[in-house]
């Protein structure tokens, strides 16, 4: 990110701030000026013709008088307790300090004016006159405070709710992708211990690359990498049954370099591969297949296996289920998982989701 841009997104504030009075006098000046105009061309249609600019004095300290107890007021609304009395009183209140301003510098004005005929003193009646106006102001800004305010509080509820369900999300979503680390452990030392008195060496090799690929596995923090990062993994876990099933295991991979900078979910192909092995032969011969495509903006991965595997190992059938369940979480309805029986025999796993480019942060 550009620095000069971020300071200049920081200034904006800032410079907002310093304005915001000014504009609020201006606005204050345009209500006194309309409502002055309005009295004046009022006299003109009733034939009754008068000067204007005593009215415009009249207006402007009315307004201006009225919006300098604003920024009380709202301070008042803010730490009282809303009720029915203390609203009483805040008003009376208000409204005997704004008319007696008001009234104070109609004298000022009028008389720096040369217009002393145009001056009254307080009475009682003026404060009576001029109550009704503004409580209909009082009971306005009272409302919208109370808007503003419960406004605010459905906006935070609604933050807290998003953060809470993104919280809730992130924490099943990394519960998901740690269930992958042992389930798969689990079920290769199983097969290393089916080895181990049979043929040794094989177990000792397994061993090996089941640490290389734990090493890689658990070096990972994000929830998603590039496709290219996804075929290593898959490549080290066929080396690893490769071990175990030696030449009987045929299992291809067939990649689109074009789709390597795609993003897909860590270990996404991992439980599937193992599964398709699993149920992709009889004995040590086992056949299975891995590409990926595109169309437009989906990224469709399939595994398929072609029949005749009848043994599994316990959990397995986490597999299906953890995949659904991440695509879910990470893209919604635009992914998912479907398992379909071919024809000429075994089945395929088809895999869709946004076809999204790694950005490096």
């Amino acid at each position: 990110m550009d620095g000069g841009d971020a300071d200049a997104r920081e200034s904006r504030p800032r410079g907002w701030r310093r304005r915001a009075p000014w504009a609020w006098v201006a606005l204050l000046v345009a209500i006194g000026l309309l409502r002055a105009t309005n009295r004046y061309l009022v006299d003109v249609a009733n034939h009754q013709p008068s000067l204007f600019l005593p009215k415009l004095v009249e207006e402007l300290t009315g307004s201006l008088s009225f919006g300098a107890f604003l920024p009380v007021l709202f301070l008042v609304l803010r730490r009282m307790r809303w009720t029915w009395l203390n609203h009483a009183a805040t008003f009376v209140a208000l409204s005997l300090l704004q008319t007696s301003l008001m009234m104070a510098s109609r004298q000022v004005v009028f008389r720096v004016l040369g217009m002393p005929d145009f001056t009254y003193l307080p009475s009682l009646w003026r404060y009576l006159m001029e109550m009704p106006t503004q409580l209909f102001f009082y009971v306005v800004i009272v409302a919208g405070v109370w808007l503003f305010d419960r406004y605010r509080e459905g906006q935070a509820r609604e933050l807290r709710a998003v953060q809470l369900e993104s919280a809730l999300s992130e924490a099943r979503l990394e519960a998901l992708r740690l269930q992958l680390n042992p389930h798969f452990l689990f079920n290769t030392l199983n097969a290393v211990s089916e080895l181990m008195y049979e043929r040794p060496r094989v177990a000792d090799e397994m061993l090996s690359r089941i640490g290389e690929l734990l090493r890689a596995t658990l070096s990972a923090t994000g929830q998603e990498h590039r496709l290219s990062d996804e075929w290593r993994l898959v490549s080290l876990y066929m080396d690893i049954q490769r071990v175990r099933f030696g030449d009987g295991l045929d299992a291809q991979v067939q990649d689109d370099p074009s789709l390597d900078e795609l993003r897909v979910p860590f270990l996404l192909l991992q439980p599937l591969v193992e599964n398709a092995i699993e149920h992709g032969g009889v004995g040590h011969q086992r056949r299975v297949r891995v590409e990926a495509s595109r169309q437009g903006g989906c990224l469709t991965l399939r595994v398929r296996d072609f029949g005749g595997g009848g043994g599994t190992y316990v959990g397995h059938g986490i597999g299906l289920g953890n995949v659904d369940a991440r695509l879910r979480h990470l893209y919604g309805d635009d992914a998912g998982v479907r398992l379909d029986p071919v024809d000429t025999g075994g089945s395929v796993v088809t895999v869709w989701l946004p076809a999204r480019r790694w950005v490096v942060a």
